[in-house]
């Protein structure tokens, strides 16, 4: 049988609820690619992880606040419409704000389940972004990325 082309929706933001991160995939082709949606809602956060494939991360452009990620020591500021590039194995978490959430749009190079998610740290002993770190974030650029002193 010959692959064909289908479309699937996500469903709608919803900001300010609190929980877990909700996650919905929507494309899962071994082999090829994956696709899908996490809501943040304000204060959760995803503990220092890496996956066994590249990861391509947008922030919806709809979101209430910006997503925050840790890689190379420290926290940094992806605002709506923004990407961040995750290599294969590469160490990072995710947070939303405090006091606002934001919708993450993942896509894995290849399957969710061959993606998978190695852990750094247990789950458990991660934390959100504080409000300092919060207020302190930077936005990514490679001038910043070469003069910021990484945070324990």
């Amino acid at each position: 049988m010959e692959a064909r082309p289908y479309i699937k929706y996500p469903k709608p933001y919803q900001p300010g609820a609190t929980g877990e991160v909700s996650g919905t995939p929507l494309i899962n082709e071994p082999g090829q690619v994956s696709f899908g949606v996490n809501d943040f809602k304000p204060g959760l956060f995803r503990a220092l992880h890496g996956h066994h494939t590249w990861e391509l991360v947008l922030v919806d452009s709809s979101s209430e606040g910006p997503g925050y990620i840790h890689f190379d020591g420290r926290w940094w500021r992806v605002d709506p419409g923004a990407a961040a590039f995750v290599p294969k194995e590469s160490a990072h978490s995710w947070s939303s704000g405090n006091t606002t959430g934001f919708r993450m749009i993942w896509i894995y190079g290849g399957a969710r389940e061959e993606a998978g998610r190695i852990w750094y740290i247990k789950p458990e002993e991660g934390k959100c972004i504080s409000p300092e770190e919060e207020r302190n974030a930077p936005m990514w650029t490679p001038e910043a990325a070469g003069t910021m002193i990484p945070n324990p």
